[in-house]
């Protein structure tokens, strides 16, 4: 293929080094913002590691490693290279880190830090997709020192009730949608009492949930193949959502019984190029760059899809079974192509 053609050629590029920068979060570490769930998702990074510094080693690049820490980013004094690849998705840190990258002026791989500071914030990124036309589930924010009342909840139920500013699904389960108002109020006090922050309840939307990646190259961006989350055997949820413990807990049914598949079974050519062309106008609107991923639902019966957020920075998995990875494959590319654009984008 014409992608893998043009990186043969780069094997000039063996001059460039390649930082690859990721997170480690120590498992006793005394910050009250690192919960059980935020210590395991913060240390998903050393399988990808180690895949890109092969891959990067093969190509005949130099290849420096730089890992931080919540409370010691001192190893970012040792940055030498001509391209950063920023694995730093953890919520308690991307954004510092990409505040610095973008004031070392070293190229960094995907979004600037307003881009992430934007999307790291469910609100700001709904308002964003209200005012370019994108269609998102109807919603109300529930702050901290709001007291509950019916005028809070968005429309008809179920609604479903998430951390206003967390990520990786954290803090959604099958137990996190209403079906009538007392549920509606045990949830968000119960979110509340864990997360200490604002709630964010959105109209459940009910059908799939799809997942959609954007790829900006020099000359054109453009939008994977749609994927959409699949259960095995009976480990489907009620609700069909891709919450916590699908995306997290590896010794659960939900989790080995569920994965992505790419492209989604059932979904009509023109409601998957208008949901792809509304994917790009939603990269652009939010001010994204190099690659993201949106999460979507989709409701097959009024033939309707709806944006729930954008991942600015969203990690890499080598696994079949990952969205992005599903969609990569699905366009007759391999996770090394993906990868060497993203650097292409700022090595020439």
């Amino acid at each position: 293929m014409k992608m893998r053609k043009i990186m043969k050629r780069s094997n000039r590029a063996k001059k460039y080094t390649v930082a690859l920068l990721y997170h480690y979060v120590p498992k006793d570490i005394k910050n009250e913002y690192f919960s059980r769930e935020h210590v395991l998702v913060d240390n998903q990074t050393d399988d990808i590691v180690k895949y890109m510094f092969a891959l990067f080693r093969r190509r005949g690049f130099t290849v420096q490693i730089i890992k931080v820490k919540p409370d010691d980013l001192s190893n970012l004094k040792k940055l030498k290279a001509d391209f950063v690849f920023n694995l730093v998705d953890s919520k308690k840190m991307e954004l510092e880190i990409a505040r610095i990258l973008g004031r070392l002026k070293i190229p960094y791989s995907g979004s600037s830090f307003v881009a992430i500071q934007t999307t790291n914030n469910k609100l700001k990124t709904k308002k964003v997709f209200q005012k370019n036309s994108l269609p998102t589930p109807t919603y109300s924010i529930i702050r901290l020192g709001d007291r509950l009342h019916r005028s809070l909840v968005p429309g008809k139920f179920p609604v479903i009730l998430k951390p206003a500013f967390e990520h990786c699904s954290i803090g959604i389960t099958d137990n996190s949608i209403a079906t009538n108002y007392e549920k509606f109020k045990e949830i968000v006090t119960r979110l509340r009492r864990k997360y200490h922050q604002a709630i964010l309840a959105e109209e459940f939307i009910s059908g799939k949930e799809l997942q959609v990646t954007v790829l900006e190259t020099p000359s054109k961006t453009f939008a994977l193949p749609i994927a959409e989350i699949a259960f095995r055997n009976k480990a489907k949820n009620k609700w069909n959502i891709y919450g916590f413990d699908e995306k997290w807990s590896k010794n659960l049914a939900v989790y080995k019984d569920c994965h992505f598949v790419a492209p989604p079974k059932a979904l009509r050519n023109d409601i998957d190029g208008s949901i792809k062309k509304d994917a790009i106008r939603a990269f652009y609107a939010l001010g994204l760059r190099d690659y993201a991923r949106f999460d979507l639902r989709y409701n097959p019966k009024i033939k309707q899809w709806y944006f729930l957020e954008a991942n600015a920075n969203a990690g890499f998995d080598p696994d079949p079974r990952d969205a992005m990875t599903a969609s990569i494959k699905a366009h007759g590319m391999t996770l090394d192509d993906f990868v060497l654009q993203i650097v292409r984008n700022s090595i020439h």
